[in-house]
């Protein structure tokens, strides 16, 4: 297994993580549109910085090989945009990146919530590995696809709840 870290996205690497995600959803382009993973623009993703946690796996040579993100909204952490590099996956890489934004969870959350689309078999697999527990179906939600979106209490996640993100900034 090739080392890795798991580290807070730096600005100058935007470009970098948008092209990784951008391959890594590409392998869903026959099942859904996947623009919405793979259309996203350095100034949309800078835009998210103030208010989303953005982390990477980073390999030993630096370059990425995922990404995750996590935003607290209405007393929820959601996570979202989770992607492991093809070349990458079943090293560990994803469940170290949900890990470390586990880990960044705002004492103010009642609640984990993380989505995937129902069809995709092995995320909905990954999650509920992962101790999720299924909270809701969308149907029809995305490209006429079934959404299915799962919680955990924060206090399963083994770590210490992170001050809140506006505290950050002071």
């Amino acid at each position: 297994m090739e080392p890795f870290v798991i580290a807070p996205l730096d600005e100058k690497d935007i470009p970098e993580l948008l092209r990784r995600q951008s391959r890594a959803f590409e392998s869903h382009a026959k099942l859904f549109d996947i623009s919405v993973w793979t259309g996203e623009t350095v100034e949309e993703c800078r835009a998210e910085l103030p208010f989303t946690r953005i982390l990477v796996a980073k390999g030993e040579d630096g370059r990425i090989l995922g990404g995750v993100r996590g935003r607290e909204m209405e007393g929820v952490w959601l996570i979202r945009k989770l992607f492991v590099d093809q070349e990458s996956r079943q090293r560990g890489v994803g469940r170290a990146l949900m890990e470390a934004v586990e880990r960044l969870v705002p004492s103010s959350c009642h609640k984990i919530s993380v989505c995937t689309m129902l069809v995709l078999g092995e995320n909905v697999r990954f999650f509920l590995d992962r101790g999720y527990i299924p909270d809701f179906l969308m149907p029809d939600h995305y490209n006429r696809l079934h959404l299915i979106c799962f919680r955990k209490d924060p206090s399963l996640t083994g770590g210490e709840f992170a001050r809140p993100l506006l505290s950050d900034q002071e």
